[in-house]
């Protein structure tokens, strides 16, 4: 599939803290005054909104927004800062109310997947597969590219180890997220957490589409790290669905290599394959990258040269290039400065702090905004870009048209109830617009829709 409409949903963490940092809310009321505007608007803590995303409470308490359907992955990441800049605006409009009733309180929302208590939340990566491919096929050939892919998109963060002498110690990986991972494939989510989950629930023609759900990955706050989670991902697949031989990559044990490769920073390490031979991750990287390259357009030699920049790092230890625009070299770049100016273990809650303070989403408090501005870390999308996806909708996908209802149905005060793939008012006897195309932009249907709500806000008896 050339053209494949891909999707982000990303669970953030909460805490509402006071001044000397005591919890001051419990996640729930905490949540509750998040979300206080969203449903004043809407009704319900779970919304469409404008950009055609959706925004709710998931299990925990936690916030989440799945952005609308992209099929360029550039957008999709715009799509994504603006779901950051939407969630810290809640934020920032439920700490005033609470500074406002003289609580010492301040809401702060996390871009991780770990908390302090060690419970992990996800981000999971939508991919629109052919429903006429080999589905049981896809897993076997994915799992050894996800399984090593965190060692160029990987968050980073800090695990705590036995020190070998009765006490421990701090150790830099890849990805926390990846000692959270239980089984390689399965239709569950929170109680097994597979790195690839089979729940069929395409959100379009089900006959045509089925959607490949991967809840690997890591919570990204690099654009660079979010694009390339994507961008690799959506080559990966398009060189399995080629129907070209490929090279048997399938590990003796996913979970097993999945912490391995986590701790393994030199990408060096050999990895115990189904056959009984080894391979490093370093050399899984490259064989997909050196096998997707020749089905990669012009256009799309970025992202080759990219995902080479992110191998090469690794193998060669050199950061120049990755601890600028890769999440983990950011990360590791600064603790590691942070840790041997003070003297401390990358256990110290010193570090812990700043690897809260890097994923605070706050444009105050975040610390990333500070090393973008100090060249420590890279900006790659314009402001005015991610300003737009707040309200507006990616144009070549069928969001486009979902997002021109609600701003239509807000814009004119007309109750509306949308999903992934229906739209239709709140009134006795309407029926529902059902696109199940996500490539469509265009609808006869949906602009008869359209005529409704505006001829309905225009008919409408003046208040009173």
């Amino acid at each position: 599939m050339k053209r494949r409409v891909g999707g982000l949903e990303t669970e953030y963490g909460l805490v509402c803290v006071r001044a000397d940092g005591s919890r001051a809310l419990e996640p729930e009321a905490a949540a509750r005054e998040l979300f206080r505007p969203v449903v004043a608007l809407g009704r319900s803590s779970n919304v469409f909104l404008e950009n055609a995303a959706r925004l709710y409470l998931d299990v925990g308490s936690h916030p989440e927004i799945a952005t609308a359907e992209c099929d360029d992955w550039w957008e999709l990441v715009a799509q994504d800062r603006a779901g950051e800049r939407i969630l810290a605006d809640l934020a920032a409009q439920a700490n005033a109310r609470l500074a406002a009733q003289g609580e010492d309180a301040r809401i702060h929302l996390l871009k991780n997947n770990v908390d302090s208590a060690g419970n992990s939340f996800g981000s999971h990566e939508n991919y629109l597969v052919d429903r006429r491919g080999e589905f049981t096929r896809l897993p076997a050939a994915l799992l050894p590219f996800l399984v090593t892919r965190q060692i160029i998109t990987g968050a980073g963060g800090v695990v705590t180890e036995d020190d070998g002498e009765g006490g421990s110690r701090g150790r830099f990986v890849f990805s926390r997220r990846s000692d959270h991972m239980w089984e390689s494939v399965s239709s569950a989510t929170t109680r097994t957490r597979p790195i690839i989950n089979t729940r069929d629930e395409p959100h379009g023609d089900a006959t045509r589409f089925r959607r490949l759900h991967v809840i690997v990955g890591d919570s990204t706050m690099s654009e660079v790290s979010t694009w390339l989670r994507f961008a690799t991902t959506s080559l990966v697949l398009r060189l399995v669905e080629s129907g070209q031989v490929l090279p048997d990559l399938r590990l003796a044990d996913d979970i097993a290599a999945i912490r391995a490769v986590s701790r393994d920073l030199g990408g060096h390490g050999a990895l115990e394959l189904a056959d009984g031979g080894t391979v490093t991750p370093v050399e899984v990287q490259q064989r997909f990258l050196d096998l997707a390259a020749p089905l990669a357009d012009e256009a799309e030699h970025e992202i080759l040269d990219a995902w080479q920049r992110g191998i090469d790092a690794v193998r060669t230890g050199d950061l120049s290039w990755a601890r600028t625009h890769l999440d983990w070299a950011i990360k590791k770049t600064l603790f590691e400065d942070v840790a041997a100016r003070r003297g401390l273990d990358l256990a110290s809650p010193q570090i812990e702090r700043l690897d809260l303070a890097y994923h605070d989403i706050d444009p105050h408090a975040g610390l990333l905004s500070r090393l973008q501005a100090s060249g420590r870390a890279v900006r790659v999308l314009p402001e005015e870009r991610i300003e737009a996806a707040r309200t507006t909708a990616p144009t070549t996908t069928r969001a486009h048209l979902r997002g021109q209802v609600v701003s239509a149905a807000i814009a004119h005060g007309v109750d509306h109830v949308v999903d992934w793939t229906t739209m239709r008012l709140v009134r006795q006897g309407a029926m529902p617009v059902t696109v199940l195309d996500p490539f469509a932009t265009e609808s006869s249907e949906v602009d008869a829709l359209l005529a409704e709500i505006r001829s309905r806000a225009t008919s409408a008896p003046p208040p009173a």
